[in-house]
């Protein structure tokens, strides 16, 4: 189990399609333990403590009292598919509407796949 404390710069903050947040963060120089560390938590459930002040050791139990839920849950093949056209969306530069993108896009499907039927 790796625990880093580092102090870093909070550079931005997004919202996703799912009603989750990006939060994107800048760290000082860190040496290459930590950086492996660091790299060991990549894709994994974490908890983080964010404060523009020093971690008292009162915060320091709370994060660690703090009980984890497991992680964000599998999405699902619908779910996936929608976040990757999504994603084609963004990349592409479409000059429409996303939800109008997702649903033509959809109904292009549908009628391939009815297509394959007897």
């Amino acid at each position: 189990m790796s625990k880093i404390v580092l102090g870093a710069v909070v550079e931005g903050i997004s919202t996703r399609s799912d009603g989750s947040f990006k939060i994107v963060i800048g760290t000082q120089e860190i040496d290459k333990n930590q950086v492996a560390d660091l790299f060991s938590l990549t894709n994994k459930f974490t908890k983080i403590l964010i404060t523009d002040g020093n971690i008292s050791p009162i915060e320091k139990s709370l994060v660690e009292a703090t009980k984890m839920s497991g992680g964000k849950k599998a999405k699902t093949p619908a779910q996936r598919l929608r976040s990757v056209m999504f994603r084609i969306h963004e990349q592409q530069g479409i000059n429409q509407e996303f939800e109008q993108f997702y649903s033509a896009e959809m109904e292009r499907l549908i009628e391939q796949y009815k297509e394959m039927l007897e």
